[in-house]
């Protein structure tokens, strides 16, 4: 009996496996499920019964639009205190209540000459997962794991460099489907940046091969100061059709390195996956299978958005208040008791006893101490000094260079309240969603209070139609900010 459906669950179209998990991956059938724009409860029961399904566990990966990545950089903690540090640092940082979102993380390898810690941050709005719910809840159906497409390809590509042999240094992933890259880069084991990039297009709507490349280079800026120590020794490019043809070149050109292509016969020669029944294009479903892979003995960490990473908890104080008066009056009983009935050598062992104990409880009163430190330990190690010429380079910084805003005004003068400074800039960009990633990237410096302002579209420059304008204090870090959220930037669109 098959045992699990792995689901790419984006919002018009399904792709499905269904899979039986043992020594191996077997795929039993693949298909797709197109979402009705006014779905009635029951569309997606109807469909798994038109294919004959009956696995009733479900696995599903979200497409990376859906989710916020961000690289957060900490103070060097032991593992078992990253948790708290992570999650009072994405408190600080997004612009949604942390519950109304699905929270977790993945911690990176440590970069050398270095002594922070760095993590890979997702949250994914509660508001894009209830439907999905709702759904397999409705077909009775249960969810047991909760993805990302860009975790699902990591772990597909990496059963196939098997075939290679072990990596020793970095890797790139780029699925190009339709007029939209997603891009991976692998360290040895763990992707280090998950990234999606719409490349223009011609006149003819087929993207521009150059540009699409320029745009990978642009997105693994972030990740410079791992490649400077390990770059890149291959590419894996997974992709058909017309559209992209020439991509493997320039990708070989910009890397100086290999280019692979994946296709279905490089898939049929990993160990761990049979596909005598799959009939489906294997690009297409290369996320589901790296997810129904997933269930063996994973290769890539996993990043599970339904069973995150959680903080340890928290220790009652007064029940460990309770549990020290009762130790102590205990205590005092077998002391006594023993005065009046064992020598004083005995006594003595048992002072001794009861010392150590006591230090034991003390301990455990201050458990909580950590914590409070590290907390205290984020807010020194953000702090710093501000000027004005900071600003300018800081804004650009903002930008990271790219020719797709254009800002036409800058002012920058004196604050009020608990602002440092306001700073007011006007412009232009090629599209709505260049501008709202502008206003997060600012809002994710937290540095920055962004008042919403409306964007408007005008046709006087066709190459940059949508005029802005920010409005902003600068504050102290860690002080209180204000902007669009990412739900709410899309309503406007």
């Amino acid at each position: 009996m098959p045992d699990v459906l792995a689901i790419q669950w984006d919002k018009k179209r399904l792709r499905v496996i269904e899979a039986s998990i043992g020594a191996s991956v077997r795929v039993v059938q693949s298909f797709m499920v197109d979402v009705p724009e006014l779905p009635k409860s029951t569309w997606l029961r109807d469909a798994l019964r038109h294919h004959g399904t009956t696995a009733r566990q479900v696995l599903v990966c979200l497409p990376r639009e859906d989710a916020i990545l961000r690289q957060l950089e900490l103070p060097d903690a032991p593992d078992d205190e990253l948790p708290s540090l992570v999650y009072f640092q994405a408190s600080t940082r997004s612009t949604t209540p942390l519950d109304q979102l699905l929270v977790d993380y993945l911690p990176l390898p440590r970069r050398p000459g270095t002594v922070q810690r760095d993590v890979l941050l997702a949250t994914v709005p509660r508001t894009t997962v209830d439907p999905i719910r709702a759904a397999l809840t409705d077909a009775g159906l249960d969810l047991i794991s909760l993805t990302l497409t860009s975790f699902s390809l990591a772990e597909l590509v990496l059963r196939a460099e098997v075939m290679h042999g072990p990596g020793t240094r970095s890797r790139l992933v780029v699925l190009a489907d339709s007029s939209r890259l997603e891009v991976v880069l692998l360290g040895r084991h763990e992707p280090l940046v998950a990234h999606l990039a719409r490349p223009p297009v011609d006149d003819a709507g087929h993207p521009i091969i150059a540009k699409a490349a320029a745009d990978i280079s642009r997105i693994l800026v972030p990740a410079q100061p791992w490649l400077a120590d390990s770059p890149i020794e291959r590419i894996w490019l997974l992709e058909e059709g017309t559209e992209w043809v020439g991509l493997d070149n320039a990708l070989h050109e910009r890397w100086n390195c290999p280019v692979e292509r994946f296709n279905l016969q490089l898939a049929g020669k990993i160990r761990d996956l049979e596909l005598s029944k799959f009939t489906e294009s294997i690009i297409s479903f290369a996320p589901a299978l790296g997810l129904a892979l997933g269930r063996l003995q994973p290769r890539s960490p996993v990043l599970d958005l339904l069973h995150p990473r959680q903080p340890r908890p928290k220790q009652d104080p007064r029940k460990v208040q309770i549990a020290a008066s009762a130790a102590a009056v205990l205590l005092v009983a077998t002391i006594s008791a023993a005065y009046f009935q064992l020598s004083m050598k005995r006594l003595e062992t048992s002072i001794e006893e009861a010392t150590r104990k006591a230090s034991e409880l003390s301990s455990e009163l201050t458990r909580g101490e950590p914590d409070r430190k590290a907390a205290n330990e984020i807010q020194d190690w953000k702090s710093h000094d501000v000027n004005q010429l900071r600003q300018f380079e800081q804004l650009y910084e903002l930008m990271q260079g790219t020719e797709r805003i254009v800002v036409s005004e800058y002012t920058f003068g004196p604050g009020t309240g608990d602002a440092i400074a306001k700073l007011h800039a006007t412009g232009n960009a090629r599209e709505r969603v260049d501008s709202q990633l502008l206003t997060q990237r600012m809002a994710d410096a937290n540095r920055y209070r962004v008042k919403p302002r409306e964007v408007i579209q005008q046709n006087h420059d066709s190459d940059y139609p949508v005029r802005f304008e920010l409005d902003t204090d600068l504050i102290q870090p860690g002080g209180t900010r204000q902007t669009q959220s990412p739900s709410t930037a899309t309503k406007g669109k």
